[in-house]
């Protein structure tokens, strides 16, 4: 079994294709949503088994055809049209001396 740093598992991820920094593999490592890791000593460790079962943990369902597939909820034409909704102010309901 060959171990890895984190520099080395960025290494295997861009040989894989995959376009992550050693940054970003901290950032996962500290919310928990990376690839498990060992430490040894201070440094964590990563193994090429591990890094491949997350990369197959992060993929979508093999796709054929793009037509008629629905978009994800979090697109980006989602997140603007929900931005939108929110600038609107809330109707004000008037008192009943208002509306006397």
């Amino acid at each position: 079994m060959k171990y890895l740093t984190r520099q080395g598992a960025t290494a295997y991820l861009r040989e894989h294709g995959l376009t992550c920094g050693s940054f970003l593999l901290a950032q996962l490592a500290m919310t928990g949503d990376g690839p498990q890791f060992r430490y040894w000593g201070r440094r964590p460790i990563y193994t090429e088994d591990n890094l491949d079962k997350w990369i197959e943990s992060r993929l979508g369902a093999p796709v054929s055809v793009t037509s008629g597939v629905r978009r994800h909820a979090g697109s980006v034409r989602s997140r603007r049209i929900a931005r939108r909704r929110r600038k609107q102010p809330a109707p004000q309901s008037l008192s009943a001396e208002e509306r006397a």
